[in-house]
């Protein structure tokens, strides 16, 4: 009976040794498993939230305007990072409400809430990076977007720490504006002067001088300084340069290319006439939502501003130059000038608001440089010597559209607004590129 009994006992303990256990076991498997779950959750909010801030810098970015004194610049860098969280609806009477995306996190169950506060600003990359307030727009190139999500609940993991609640996930990223190496902006070709001139001569061409396609019967080039141009010979035609007029304006395109005439084409003044904000009515045409505008459409002829003429050739600096009763391209860029008249039927102009809310830098923009001559001669097809920075003049407009550039100097010279922060040696168009 006493044996009997010890047995019994020692089951009983045996049994109760085990349960506690199987629930400590129960318990360390459900604490790892739960760190498993949630930080397999924390990750992917983190990944969502670093998207987020990828798309606040560079969106920044593409506002930033060292050496412009643009006075807006970095109030509207702010706004183009928060487009993210505000859904940025813009009215647009050509063809209803253009609103962004939301960036969301938590498997996109909650909008990230960008605030200004969020978005900072510096001179170099190493910062220090300084809230709008502190910071100069002149000389601002970088733009940071930095986010903690606070109160990230924990679920499992507070089987092995109860005081665990919540979590906090961090994200940030920066950006600044940098050429697009090879890309260029508008399909034409700048005639250089001279078959000998050179990048050390501006190709024989003079800053602030304008440039017009030639008027006339014959070659598509003549005796005029530029005309359009096809980068993929023979196949380049009306619809591959209006693509590159209304979308991005890139090409695959570098010192060396060889290019040609596009040949007989349709007209070009629709998509030519969207970066000064002036859409022609009807479907089919390009619109504000798919051919964005430049910041300002204010539009330059000899009839409204003062030019000279030097040596045959005529000479405004519309760019950052004087004339009494107008102001030049920089001034109208930070007030976001409308094109200054209405236009005729069938073309509307869009808004200072509308150029202030939708506009991007799209008529400060790099060209090719060749030698025309090779076309009038009828010798062959060009290469690409170099690339200029011009700024389209005028819209195209009347019974005799005529769209002019002003040359800007190459876009690889010292202090060329087609160069990034004024740096030598870079050209193609300015594009936001992630930095950190």
């Amino acid at each position: 009976m006493h044996a009997r009994r010890l047995r019994r006992r020692s089951a009983v303990r045996q049994r109760g040794a085990v349960a506690i256990m199987l629930g400590i076991t129960l318990a360390v498997l459900i604490g790892f498993a739960g760190l498993a779950l949630d930080l397999g959750r924390f990750f992917i909010i983190k990944s969502e939230l670093q998207n987020a801030m990828d798309a606040c810098a560079l969106a920044a970015s593409s506002q930033l305007r060292p050496g412009q004194n643009n006075p807006n610049a970095l109030t509207r860098a702010i706004a183009y990072g928060r487009v993210f969280t505000t859904g940025g609806v813009s009215e647009n009477p050509l063809e209803g409400n253009i609103a962004a995306i939301q960036n969301r996190v938590s498997f996109q169950g909650q909008v990230v809430n960008v605030q200004p506060e969020n978005i900072t600003f510096a001179e170099d990359l190493d910062g220090p990076y300084v809230p709008l307030a502190s910071a100069d727009p002149n000389t601002a190139a970088f733009v940071q977007c930095s986010l903690p999500l606070t109160d990230i609940p924990v679920f499992f993991m507070r089987v092995l720490n109860p005081l665990l609640d919540t979590q906090t996930v961090s994200a940030m990223a920066a950006a600044t504006l940098a050429p697009s190496g090879s890309s260029c902006a508008i399909p034409v070709a700048v005639c250089k002067v001279g078959a000998g001139s050179t990048a050390a001569t501006n190709f024989g061409r003079i800053v602030g001088e304008w440039l017009r396609p030639p008027a006339g019967p014959g070659s598509p080039y003549g005796t005029g300084n530029f005309g359009w141009l096809d980068f993929t010979p023979p196949g380049g035609g009306a619809s591959e340069l209006a693509s590159l007029l209304t979308g991005p304006g890139q090409c695959d395109a570098s010192i060396g290319t060889t290019v040609d005439e596009p040949g007989a084409i349709s007209s070009l003044e629709t998509a030519w006439n969207s970066r000064f904000g002036v859409y022609r009515n009807g479907a089919g045409n390009p619109q504000v939502g798919t051919a964005p505008p430049d910041v300002t459409g204010y539009g330059y002829t000899a009839s409204n501003w003062a030019v000279s003429v030097m040596g045959g050739r005529t000479i405004g600096n519309a760019y950052a130059g004087s004339s009494a009763g107008a102001s030049n391209y920089i001034t109208n860029a930070a007030s976001y000038a409308p094109y200054q008249v209405a236009p005729p039927n069938p073309y509307n102009r869009i808004s200072s608001a509308q150029h202030q809310s939708l506009g991007r830098n799209r008529r400060v923009v790099v060209a090719p440089v060749v030698d025309c001559e090779v076309w009038n001669a009828g010798t062959g097809r060009p290469v690409i010597e170099g690339f200029a920075c011009v700024l389209m003049l005028n819209p195209m407009l009347g019974s005799s559209p005529v769209p002019t550039l002003e040359f800007l100097g190459l876009s690889t010279a010292a202090g060329s607004p087609c160069a990034t922060n004024g740096e030598p040696g870079t050209f193609g168009p300015l594009v936001p590129q992630l930095v950190q």
